[in-house]
Formats: structure tokens, sequence, C-alpha cells
């Protein structure tokens, strides 16, 4: 188990580089010319977003918020009866520190802050890769946590 003080640190250095990025991404990049980094693959590109992932839900700031305050609390107040592997522990902890970097957008811009454009994807920050790590992490664990269980079951 990720020990609270650590767990705390984590979210703080995290949430915190997220929303440093988004600073010089707001101070540095512009709306409609993009900053290549590789060419036809990769630029960053300010985008205001005042939806969810892949746009949706825009412009519902407050339900929005609400189920990042319920996600955060939920994480907080279960993360010790969630979290039972290093996967789930880690997929928890990012995605808390995605969420609260989204929810500092939100609250305190009214929009989230995008700038990471890889063309496949729509435009995206720190947080959302948080998130989708996050995700992923809890994937790997349900398919590991199905191999153990069909294992003991055939033994």
């Amino acid at each position: 188990m990720i020990r609270t003080p650590y767990f705390i640190a984590a979210v703080i250095l995290g949430s915190g580089f997220d929303q440093l990025t988004k600073f010089f991404a707001q101070l540095y990049l512009s709306f409609y010319t993009p900053l290549i980094i590789i060419a036809q693959t990769c630029s960053f590109q300010l985008v205001h977003n005042y939806g969810a992932a892949y746009g949706v839900f825009q412009h519902q700031r407050l339900l929005l918020l609400l189920v990042s305050t319920m996600v955060l609390i939920g994480i907080t107040v279960y993360r010790k009866s969630l979290a039972k592997t290093i996967y789930s522990q880690m997929g928890l902890l990012f995605l808390y520190v995605g969420t609260f970097g989204n929810g500092i957008d939100r609250l305190f811009r009214g929009y989230v802050v995008d700038f990471i454009d890889i063309r496949i994807f729509p435009v995206f920050n720190i947080a959302d890769m948080c998130i989708n790590i996050g995700v992923a992490l809890f994937i790997i664990e349900m398919i590991f946590q199905h191999d153990r269980i069909t294992s003991a079951a055939s033994e």
C-alpha cells in the first residue's frame, strides 16, 4: 500500500506538473498556430475544453465539477479497500492526479486547458494522460487477476 504521505506528495507533484504545463501552454501557445514538434505527428496548440473527454458534456461545468469531486472523495475514502495490488494502487494515484488537475482547471478557469495534439486523439493534457494511465493500470490488473483466477480454478 502506498502510504498516505507519499500518496499526497505524489498528488501534489503530479498536479503541480500538470498545472505548470498548462500555465506555460497558456503563456506561449496559440489557438491558431501550432508549435510543431514532429511534422504531421505531434504539435502543441492551445485549446480550451469546456467539456469532458472527447468533447462530451460541453458547457456542463457544474456537473463535471460534481463528478470530479465525487471521484476524489471516493478515492480518498475507499483507497485502502480498493487498492490491493501495485497496479490498483498506482491506478488510483494516477486517476486522482488527473481528476484533481482537470478539476482545478474547471473550478478556477471554467474550462480545461488542453495542448498536446498527436492527431489520432482529440487534443489533451498531462492530467488526461494520468487518467488514461490509471485506467490502463486497472485493465492490466483485471487481466492478471483473471489469469490468476483461471489458473487457480484449473488446478
